[in-house]
């Protein structure tokens, strides 16, 4: 039987995250990160006090012990640190290769928004992972590689008729939605033929 992954639990920003007992994931560390980050801003915690606010709201008894054995190293370190600390002491060493992986797909057939959404989460969880995690500019670059051939079409026609038109919108949210229409109207396109 697989192990039972923990369960963060929060029960208001104000208050801080606990991580029940159970198997560290990806997908559980990142929840707890989130949920610290929203009650330090909530709450106006300092970076210096930042790790000591939550550094005991692990219940599983094998993570406690690892934290109360290097307890004073631990709460020296910044909170992206301590999150470094809990990635490489309780994830396997090729956790990323999941992420990375939906990094690398291409849109094919799947509508832009759902696909680029897909993308952009695992960027966020890959964001310890300096030579994977990708910037605006980089992701912006990444996406329209990985576009769909007719979707990749229809960028350049766009691009070409008005020189520059998508490639100078400068926020990424803005381009993606437009990218996001530009899918829409294929597809609408598609459907009428």
């Amino acid at each position: 039987m697989a192990p039972t992954p923990a369960a963060v639990t929060q029960s208001s920003a104000s208050h801080a995250p606990m991580v029940s007992g159970g198997t560290l994931t990806v997908a559980n560390l990142h929840a707890f990160e989130q949920g610290c980050k929203r009650y330090f801003s909530t709450k106006a915690i300092a970076a210096p006090d930042q790790v000591r606010c939550v550094i005991y709201n692990f219940e599983d008894e094998t993570v406690s012990s690892w934290i109360f054995n290097i307890e004073d190293e631990l709460m020296n370190l910044s909170f992206s640190d301590f999150m470094a600390q809990l990635h490489n002491k309780w994830l396997s060493n090729t956790w990323f290769v999941k992420y990375g992986k939906i990094l690398m797909t291409p849109q094919s057939d799947t509508p832009f928004t759902q696909w680029v959404n897909t993308l952009q989460n695992a960027n966020k969880i890959l964001r310890s992972e300096e030579d994977l995690y990708m910037d605006d500019k980089r992701l912006r670059r990444h996406i329209r590689i990985l576009l769909s051939d007719d979707l990749g079409v229809e960028y350049g026609t766009i691009n070409s008729d008005a020189p520059g038109v998508l490639d100078t919108i400068a926020d990424l949210d803005k381009w993606i939605a437009r990218i996001g229409h530009m899918d829409d109207n294929l597809h609408q396109r598609k459907d009428r033929d």
